[in-house]
């Protein structure tokens, strides 16, 4: 079976060392990995434009096709749930490959010492894969770190603000809903396995780390600074999706 892997838009904007880092990992489990590195459509999708986003989908799916990809292994839940819309392409999930193959000996039981007790901020769009939700526990609890879930969160997840492209189309309402978010949890520390999820958790007030940062930086302490918000930036987001293609193709 041939394996490719999908960072998504979100993710490539946010950590390029992380992703290739994470990829470098992967082709150790599968060696014959392909990377896709294009855009689902999704934005493109839930602000109505049928025509473009239908364009864009198969334009992604031609290029898995071109790859030969079997199973593509996502890191990004927005796109993991257009690619299940469809049956052209068997798709799964980062976190429970990671928590099956098991972390990079340097990572496991890194934090055991670490006094930080994080929450986690589930995405929406797999609200429902309990899978997901349960491998992101593993991967902490395997890195050491202290986990306190919050009372909607799962299945009960509560939208950051971003979804359904609101924080374009009504920027005030998500700022409001990322601000809500975070005072439902029970502490400001917050891990994501969403790279906007991550940004609209600092919009709303709180401190908030990716999954990735946890995996492959430093271990983190009460008191810490996560990492800057550089999905703020517009600039920032696409040069660093450049540095991902970049680095992707030297892994």
């Amino acid at each position: 079976m041939r394996h490719g892997f999908m960072a998504g838009c979100s993710l490539s904007a946010y950590c390029p060392e992380y992703v290739g880092k994470t990829v470098s990992y992967l082709k150790q489990f599968y060696p014959e990995l392909s990377i896709i590195q294009q855009c689902c459509g999704k934005p493109l999708y839930y602000i109505g434009e049928q025509q473009k986003f239908e364009k864009q989908y198969h334009k992604l799916l031609d290029t898995i096709d071109d790859c030969a990809v079997d199973e593509l292994i996502v890191a990004c839940q927005g796109c993991l749930s257009m690619l299940r819309q469809s049956e052209h392409v068997k798709s799964t999930s980062l976190w429970p490959v990671l928590a099956k193959i098991g972390l990079p000996a340097a990572a496991i039981g890194k934090a055991k010492d670490s006094d930080m007790v994080f929450t986690i901020q589930d995405s929406c769009p797999t609200r429902n894969e309990t899978d997901i939700h349960q491998a992101v526990i593993k991967i902490l609890q395997d890195l050491g770190y202290q986990v306190k879930l919050a009372k909607l969160s799962g299945k009960n997840t509560l939208c950051c603000g971003m979804g359904g492209m609101c924080g374009v189309a009504n920027p005030k309402l998500a700022r409001a809903a990322m601000v809500h978010r975070v005072a439902t949890l029970p502490t400001k520390n917050i891990v994501t396995y969403c790279a906007s999820c991550r940004s609209a958790m600092m919009n709303g007030g709180g401190q908030s780390w990716h999954l990735l940062d946890l995996i492959w930086g430093p271990v983190v302490m009460q008191g810490d600074r996560c990492p800057e918000n550089v999905l703020n930036s517009t600039f920032t987001s696409w040069k660093n999706r450049y540095r991902t293609k970049r680095i992707l193709e030297q892994v």
